[in-house]
Protein backbone atom coordinates (compact mmCIF):
# COMPACT_ATOMS: atom_id res chain seq x y z
CA UNK A 1 0.00 0.00 0.00
CA UNK A 2 1.02 3.35 -0.60
CA UNK A 3 0.48 6.88 1.63
CA UNK A 4 1.44 10.34 0.66
CA UNK A 5 4.08 11.51 2.77
CA UNK A 6 6.35 15.00 1.73
CA UNK A 7 5.17 15.34 -1.08
CA UNK A 8 5.82 11.68 -2.82
CA UNK A 9 3.67 8.00 -2.55
CA UNK A 10 5.79 6.19 0.65
CA UNK A 11 5.35 2.21 -0.18
CA UNK A 12 4.51 0.30 2.74
CA UNK A 13 3.32 -3.28 3.88
CA UNK A 14 2.29 -4.74 7.54
CA UNK A 15 1.99 -7.79 9.39
CA UNK A 16 0.52 -9.03 12.16
CA UNK A 17 -1.86 -7.24 14.62
CA UNK A 18 -1.30 -4.37 16.43
CA UNK A 19 -3.13 -6.62 19.45
CA UNK A 20 -2.95 -9.94 20.41
CA UNK A 21 -5.36 -11.45 22.78
CA UNK A 22 -3.44 -13.52 25.82
CA UNK A 23 -5.20 -14.69 28.81
CA UNK A 24 -8.31 -13.15 27.70
CA UNK A 25 -7.13 -9.04 27.89
CA UNK A 26 -5.60 -7.49 24.37
CA UNK A 27 -1.97 -6.64 24.76
CA UNK A 28 -0.46 -3.98 22.26
CA UNK A 29 2.13 -5.32 20.66
CA UNK A 30 5.32 -2.64 18.91
CA UNK A 31 6.02 -1.49 15.88
CA UNK A 32 8.84 -2.96 14.41
CA UNK A 33 9.45 -0.47 11.69
CA UNK A 34 12.17 -2.47 8.94
CA UNK A 35 14.79 -0.39 6.55
CA UNK A 36 16.09 -1.51 4.17
CA UNK A 37 19.94 -1.01 3.11
CA UNK A 38 21.42 -0.35 -0.44
CA UNK A 39 19.26 2.66 -1.94
CA UNK A 40 18.52 2.02 -5.46
CA UNK A 41 19.51 -1.63 -5.40
CA UNK A 42 17.52 -3.02 -2.91
CA UNK A 43 13.61 -2.65 -0.75
CA UNK A 44 11.68 -4.09 1.42
CA UNK A 45 10.94 -7.20 0.27
CA UNK A 46 14.73 -8.49 1.74
CA UNK A 47 13.13 -8.94 4.62
CA UNK A 48 10.71 -10.80 3.47
CA UNK A 49 9.98 -14.02 4.69
CA UNK A 50 12.74 -14.08 7.41
CA UNK A 51 11.06 -11.48 9.44
CA UNK A 52 7.75 -12.90 9.91
CA UNK A 53 9.49 -15.49 12.78
CA UNK A 54 9.11 -12.07 14.91
CA UNK A 55 5.33 -11.28 14.63
CA UNK A 56 4.64 -12.96 17.86
CA UNK A 57 6.23 -10.02 19.92
CA UNK A 58 5.96 -6.96 17.57
CA UNK A 59 3.20 -5.56 13.90
CA UNK A 60 5.78 -5.29 11.36
CA UNK A 61 6.55 -2.63 9.38
CA UNK A 62 8.02 -3.16 5.93
CA UNK A 63 9.51 0.06 4.06
CA UNK A 64 10.44 1.30 0.33
CA UNK A 65 12.72 4.53 1.18
CA UNK A 66 11.96 7.29 -0.88
CA UNK A 67 13.25 6.48 -4.88
CA UNK A 68 13.55 2.62 -3.45
CA UNK A 69 11.81 -0.14 -4.88
CA UNK A 70 7.85 0.35 -4.99
CA UNK A 71 8.52 4.29 -3.41
CA UNK A 72 8.25 7.43 -5.72
CA UNK A 73 11.10 9.73 -6.30
CA UNK A 74 11.50 12.96 -4.14
CA UNK A 75 10.20 15.72 -6.26
CA UNK A 76 13.49 17.30 -6.70
CA UNK A 77 15.41 14.37 -6.70
CA UNK A 78 17.33 15.74 -4.04
CA UNK A 79 17.73 12.57 -1.51
CA UNK A 80 19.12 12.41 2.04
CA UNK A 81 19.43 10.58 5.28
CA UNK A 82 17.51 13.34 6.60
CA UNK A 83 14.66 13.32 4.41
CA UNK A 84 14.70 9.19 4.48
CA UNK A 85 14.28 9.84 8.76
CA UNK A 86 11.48 12.76 8.42
CA UNK A 87 9.65 10.50 6.39
CA UNK A 88 9.51 7.66 8.73
CA UNK A 89 8.48 10.01 11.58
CA UNK A 90 5.17 11.72 9.46
CA UNK A 91 4.68 8.29 8.37
CA UNK A 92 4.03 6.91 12.12
CA UNK A 93 2.07 9.97 12.80
CA UNK A 94 -0.44 9.75 10.00
CA UNK A 95 -0.18 5.76 11.18
CA UNK A 96 -0.57 6.47 14.59
CA UNK A 97 2.55 4.76 15.45
CA UNK A 98 4.16 5.48 19.04
CA UNK A 99 7.22 4.74 20.34
CA UNK A 100 8.82 2.31 16.68
CA UNK A 101 11.14 0.02 17.23
CA UNK A 102 13.60 0.79 13.99
CA UNK A 103 15.87 -1.81 12.69
CA UNK A 104 17.97 -0.57 10.14
CA UNK A 105 20.81 -2.89 7.89
CA UNK A 106 23.78 -1.74 6.20
CA UNK A 107 22.37 1.93 4.67
CA UNK A 108 19.33 1.82 6.27
CA UNK A 109 21.30 1.72 9.47
CA UNK A 110 22.74 5.05 8.63
CA UNK A 111 18.72 6.45 8.34
CA UNK A 112 18.08 5.03 11.54
CA UNK A 113 20.56 6.40 13.11
CA UNK A 114 19.89 9.94 11.28
CA UNK A 115 16.39 9.40 12.79
CA UNK A 116 17.54 8.63 16.17
CA UNK A 117 20.10 11.89 16.29
CA UNK A 118 17.30 14.47 14.36
CA UNK A 119 14.16 12.95 16.36
CA UNK A 120 16.07 11.60 19.94
CA UNK A 121 12.43 11.66 21.78
CA UNK A 122 10.44 9.45 18.81
CA UNK A 123 12.00 5.78 18.90
CA UNK A 124 11.41 3.56 20.81
CA UNK A 125 14.79 1.66 21.13
CA UNK A 126 17.20 1.19 17.66
CA UNK A 127 18.49 -1.75 16.24
CA UNK A 128 21.70 -1.18 13.77
CA UNK A 129 22.39 -3.60 11.92
CA UNK A 130 25.76 -4.48 9.93
CA UNK A 131 26.36 -0.72 9.29
CA UNK A 132 28.75 1.84 10.04
CA UNK A 133 29.17 5.34 11.62
CA UNK A 134 31.15 6.07 8.51
CA UNK A 135 32.69 4.64 5.70
CA UNK A 136 36.29 3.13 6.18
CA UNK A 137 36.98 2.21 2.39
CA UNK A 138 40.32 0.69 3.06
CA UNK A 139 39.14 -0.92 5.81
CA UNK A 140 36.38 -2.49 3.43
CA UNK A 141 38.53 -3.16 0.63
CA UNK A 142 41.25 -5.35 3.34
CA UNK A 143 38.04 -7.58 4.28
CA UNK A 144 37.38 -8.31 0.60
CA UNK A 145 40.79 -9.27 0.11
CA UNK A 146 40.50 -11.31 2.84
CA UNK A 147 37.76 -13.40 1.57
CA UNK A 148 38.07 -13.20 -2.27
CA UNK A 149 41.19 -12.15 -3.08
CA UNK A 150 42.79 -9.86 -5.44
CA UNK A 151 39.81 -9.36 -7.95
CA UNK A 152 37.31 -9.21 -5.32
CA UNK A 153 39.70 -6.08 -3.48
CA UNK A 154 39.86 -4.67 -7.19
CA UNK A 155 36.62 -4.82 -8.00
CA UNK A 156 35.45 -3.04 -4.17
CA UNK A 157 38.13 -0.56 -4.97
CA UNK A 158 36.80 0.60 -8.16
CA UNK A 159 33.38 0.44 -7.16
CA UNK A 160 33.64 2.53 -3.60
CA UNK A 161 36.41 5.06 -4.51
CA UNK A 162 36.17 5.70 -8.65
CA UNK A 163 32.71 5.45 -10.17
CA UNK A 164 29.25 3.24 -10.11
CA UNK A 165 28.59 2.31 -13.64
CA UNK A 166 27.54 -0.86 -15.19
CA UNK A 167 30.82 -2.22 -15.87
CA UNK A 168 31.70 -1.75 -12.10
CA UNK A 169 28.42 -2.98 -10.58
CA UNK A 170 28.86 -6.21 -12.99
CA UNK A 171 32.61 -6.54 -11.63
CA UNK A 172 31.23 -6.19 -8.29
CA UNK A 173 28.32 -8.13 -8.45
CA UNK A 174 30.71 -10.86 -9.78
CA UNK A 175 33.46 -11.20 -7.68
CA UNK A 176 32.37 -9.16 -4.06
CA UNK A 177 28.63 -10.03 -3.73
CA UNK A 178 28.51 -14.07 -2.87
CA UNK A 179 31.02 -12.90 0.13
CA UNK A 180 28.54 -10.99 1.77
CA UNK A 181 27.54 -13.65 3.85
CA UNK A 182 29.07 -17.44 4.15
CA UNK A 183 26.12 -18.76 3.83
CA UNK A 184 24.91 -18.96 -0.24
CA UNK A 185 22.18 -16.48 -0.35
CA UNK A 186 19.47 -17.17 -3.10
CA UNK A 187 19.20 -14.58 -6.25
CA UNK A 188 16.62 -11.84 -5.04
CA UNK A 189 13.87 -11.62 -8.20
CA UNK A 190 11.75 -9.89 -5.96
CA UNK A 191 13.69 -6.34 -5.89
CA UNK A 192 12.88 -3.15 -7.95
CA UNK A 193 15.91 -1.65 -8.92
CA UNK A 194 15.97 1.93 -9.34
CA UNK A 195 19.33 2.70 -11.04
CA UNK A 196 19.12 7.04 -10.91
CA UNK A 197 18.77 6.85 -6.82
CA UNK A 198 21.65 4.00 -6.97
CA UNK A 199 24.13 5.80 -8.75
CA UNK A 200 22.80 9.32 -6.40
CA UNK A 201 23.34 7.35 -3.03
CA UNK A 202 26.74 5.76 -4.49
CA UNK A 203 28.38 8.37 -6.86
CA UNK A 204 26.95 11.44 -7.89
CA UNK A 205 25.30 12.40 -4.39
CA UNK A 206 28.05 10.51 -2.59
CA UNK A 207 25.66 10.55 0.42
CA UNK A 208 27.49 6.87 1.65
CA UNK A 209 31.03 8.57 1.67
CA UNK A 210 29.84 11.77 2.73
CA UNK A 211 27.91 10.14 5.99
CA UNK A 212 29.65 10.48 8.83
CA UNK A 213 28.03 10.53 12.62
CA UNK A 214 31.30 9.84 15.02
CA UNK A 215 30.50 13.40 16.23
CA UNK A 216 27.06 12.95 17.18
CA UNK A 217 26.09 9.06 18.27
CA UNK A 218 26.62 10.22 21.95
CA UNK A 219 23.59 12.19 21.80
CA UNK A 220 21.56 8.55 20.82
CA UNK A 221 19.28 8.17 24.19
CA UNK A 222 17.24 5.00 23.52
CA UNK A 223 17.99 1.52 24.28
CA UNK A 224 19.90 0.49 20.85
CA UNK A 225 21.27 -2.97 19.85
CA UNK A 226 24.84 -3.27 17.54
CA UNK A 227 24.17 -6.36 15.43
CA UNK A 228 27.10 -7.48 13.38
CA UNK A 229 28.53 -10.40 11.62
CA UNK A 230 32.24 -11.26 11.79
CA UNK A 231 32.34 -12.33 8.27
CA UNK A 232 31.01 -8.94 6.83
CA UNK A 233 33.31 -7.65 4.37
CA UNK A 234 30.94 -4.28 3.55
CA UNK A 235 30.76 -2.82 6.79
CA UNK A 236 33.20 -5.15 9.01
CA UNK A 237 32.98 -6.23 12.51
CA UNK A 238 35.55 -2.85 13.33
CA UNK A 239 32.65 -0.32 11.89
CA UNK A 240 30.26 -2.07 14.87
CA UNK A 241 32.81 -1.70 17.52
CA UNK A 242 32.86 1.81 16.33
CA UNK A 243 29.71 2.48 16.69
CA UNK A 244 29.40 0.44 20.33
CA UNK A 245 32.11 2.30 21.37
CA UNK A 246 30.41 6.18 20.29
CA UNK A 247 26.59 5.48 22.00
CA UNK A 248 26.63 5.96 25.89
CA UNK A 249 27.41 2.75 27.39
CA UNK A 250 24.07 2.30 29.58
CA UNK A 251 21.93 2.22 26.00
CA UNK A 252 24.12 -0.27 24.22
CA UNK A 253 23.01 -4.30 23.41
CA UNK A 254 26.13 -5.44 20.96
CA UNK A 255 25.56 -8.88 19.96
CA UNK A 256 28.39 -10.01 17.49
CA UNK A 257 27.25 -13.62 15.68
CA UNK A 258 30.20 -15.69 14.80
CA UNK A 259 30.18 -17.02 11.37
CA UNK A 260 27.97 -14.43 10.08
CA UNK A 261 28.32 -11.60 7.06
CA UNK A 262 26.13 -9.30 6.03
CA UNK A 263 22.80 -9.48 7.98
CA UNK A 264 23.68 -11.67 10.20
CA UNK A 265 19.62 -13.29 9.94
CA UNK A 266 20.68 -14.87 6.54
CA UNK A 267 23.06 -17.16 7.78
CA UNK A 268 22.08 -17.61 11.80
CA UNK A 269 18.25 -17.10 11.61
CA UNK A 270 17.49 -19.06 14.50
CA UNK A 271 20.17 -17.51 16.81
CA UNK A 272 20.12 -13.62 15.36
CA UNK A 273 16.24 -13.61 15.91
CA UNK A 274 16.30 -15.15 19.27
CA UNK A 275 18.05 -11.75 19.99
CA UNK A 276 15.99 -9.21 18.35
CA UNK A 277 13.14 -11.08 20.08
CA UNK A 278 14.73 -10.43 23.83
CA UNK A 279 16.26 -7.26 23.09
CA UNK A 280 12.44 -6.15 21.73
CA UNK A 281 10.75 -7.73 25.10
CA UNK A 282 13.20 -6.53 27.26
Amino acid sequence: MKIVINGKKIFFDIEGPEYVLRDGELHKLPTLILIHGSPGNSDHSVFKPAFSALRDVARILYLDLSGAGRSDDEPDNAFSLDRWADDLVVLCKVLDIDKPIVLGVSAGGFVAMAYGLRYPDHPGKLILASTQAYLDVERSIAEFKRLGGDAAAAAARTLLTERVDGKTSMAFNEHCMSLYNPTPQPPRSTIIFRPILAQIFHDIGRIWHQMDFRADLHKINVPTMVLAGDQDPITPLQDSLDIVALLPEEIVTYVPVEGTGHGPWRDKPDEVFKHIRAFIEQ
